[in-house]
């Protein structure tokens, strides 16, 4: 029994002594060489697409309004400009136009005829025209028509309208001459509505025949005229 527990004891004593000298670790050895790379494996197949990710920040609350500020002064009050004058709305005037008589004329009249869109029958009813003869495009010597014709009395010139139209004629004087030679110039009319016509109120007979006679313009005086009206 003595001998079977000696023996034991040598078994596990050997058994330590052999554990503890196979445990120990040796000294590490040196780094081997890099293997070459190998070949790259083919692309997997590719996965299900992720879900949508949440949107970038979250917006936050609205503040509340702020109290609305105080008003300012207001602003002091322009001066008023003076009010205008009246406007010529009751004239039509035409611009200063070449009288060529023609070549063609009978022996005691030739005719000028010039048209204008203006002259309806309105017109022709209701305004009064005034007609303005220069044989110079200076203007400074300036008819009223119907006038004679001043230096030889050899024709007188008249006016007449109808719709579109605008006339004058120079009509030879039987006492002075045998045959008319027409004599070219310019020609300028007005065409004036009466007072009843006007769209203004006030002062609206101003610028009708019974206004101008009114305020002692000499219808006959073509720039006493124009002034009077503001026309150039």
């Amino acid at each position: 029994m003595k001998t079977t527990s000696n023996f034991i004891k040598c078994a596990v004593l050997i058994f330590a002594i052999s554990f503890t000298s196979c445990s120990k670790d040796g000294d590490i050895g040196p780094i081997g060489p890099q293997g070459e790379q190998g070949i790259q494996g083919e692309d997997g197949e590719q996965g299900p697409a992720g879900e949508d990710g949440e949107a970038l920040g979250v917006p936050g609350p609205q503040g509340e309004q702020g109290e609305t500020g105080a008003t300012g002064p207001a602003g002091e009050d322009g001066t008023n400009g003076e009010d205008g004058e009246d406007g010529n709305a009751n004239v039509v005037a035409s611009s200063w136009l070449v009288a060529d008589f023609p070549d063609n004329y009978s022996y005691s009249a030739a005719t000028v005829t010039i048209s204008d869109s203006r002259i309806t029958q309105d017109v022709l009813n209701n305004y009064t025209v005034l007609g303005y003869f220069s044989f110079s495009d200076t203007f400074s010597e300036v008819y009223a028509i119907p006038f004679t014709e001043p230096l030889f009395r050899s024709f007188t010139m008249e006016q007449r309208m109808s719709i579109g139209e605008y006339k004058i004629t120079e009509m030879g004087n039987p006492d002075t001459v045998d045959t008319i030679d027409p004599t070219d110039g310019f020609v300028r009319y007005l065409l004036i509505a009466p007072a009843y016509l006007s769209l203004k109120s006030g002062e609206s007979n101003r610028y009708t025949i019974s206004g101008m006679k009114e305020n002692g313009v000499n219808l006959s005086n073509y720039h006493e005229v124009m002034d009077y009206l503001g026309l150039n």
